[in-house]
């Protein structure tokens, strides 16, 4: 069975992505492994420039330096392996039966891509403990949503279980193809949808109408929404005002709209929204 894999590392969105993970890992029924990535350190080297230019020795300087980043590698490890103790604590509250945990050295990209063939939903949050607010987004996200083929839930900073999401459609083969996932995953299954297109005619196309006919052909209670003006403005307008608890976008394509969001706009939703954005791949 696939995994739903959640990453901590202590960040202020730590909390907001263990009680994500809990709500996902139940909604799929699949185990929840809580990873903890510990990046690589760049060790101090001794400069050629030293015994040639007059600058003296610096050996003692970077036996001190090669201690301290001991030290703090410890300290490192230790606070990880805490962190996913409390985070498995926490599911446990939250009802998930199988929990296991993971704590690896190195690029949390390569750690992924080596979890890819047992991962079924990555959950992430928009900001890692680099930043001090969710106000910017994780300098590792971007890589990691281009490369991870699995579904991803984005987490902002405080998460609340979603009773609706809003399906962003555009019309094309690929947003098409969203519907179809939409309609079988487990995870959208009882909440209320949705579907809204940006268009500034104002007038409902055919693929739209479509779409809405299939999701609630499966029993999807949908509401549609003609939008019109910045994809970005429309679309989280729209979902602060009719407080939908989750975005869900296809991960990438080429349409308008896929390229605003994975281009230099996704910033801009990923840091102005307060709910989680849902790439479904």
């Amino acid at each position: 069975m696939k995994n739903i894999v959640a990453c901590i590392d202590g960040s202020t969105l730590t909390l907001a992505t263990c009680e994500a993970s809990a709500w996902v890992a139940q909604k799929v029924k699949a185990p929840l492994i809580l990873l903890h990535v510990l990046d690589k350190t760049t060790r101090p080297v001794v400069s050629e420039l030293s015994g040639q230019i007059g600058l003296g020795s610096q050996e003692e300087l970077l036996n001190e330096l090669v201690e301290l980043d001991e030290v703090r590698s410890k300290v490192a490890l230790k606070h990880g392996k805490q962190l996913l103790t409390d985070a498995k604590a926490l599911a446990v509250l939250r009802g998930v039966d199988e929990i296991g945990t993971l704590q690896r050295h190195g690029s949390l990209l390569e750690t992924l891509i080596d979890l890819e063939r047992e991962l079924r939903v990555l959950v992430i949050g928009k900001s890692g403990e680099d930043h001090s607010t969710s106000k910017t987004i994780g300098s590792q996200l971007e890589s990691v949503v281009r490369s991870i083929k699995a579904h991803t839930l984005v987490v902002s900073e405080t998460f609340v279980t979603p009773r609706s999401y809003m399906i962003a459609f555009d019309g094309s083969t690929t947003s098409e193809k969203l519907i179809e996932k939409a309609m079988n995953t487990p995870l959208l299954k009882g909440l209320e949808c949705h579907l809204v297109m940006v268009d500034e005619s104002g007038s409902k196309s055919t693929a739209f109408d479509q779409a809405a006919m299939r999701l609630r052909g499966s029993g999807i209670k949908v509401c549609e929404k003609m939008l019109s003006g910045r994809v970005d403005e429309a679309l989280l307008n729209y979902q602060q005002q009719q407080q939908l608890g989750m975005i869900v976008m296809g991960a990438f394509g080429h349409s308008k709209l896929r390229q605003f969001f994975v281009g230099s706009n996704t910033t801009e939703v990923l840091v102005k929204s307060a709910v989680p954005l849902l790439l479904i791949r």
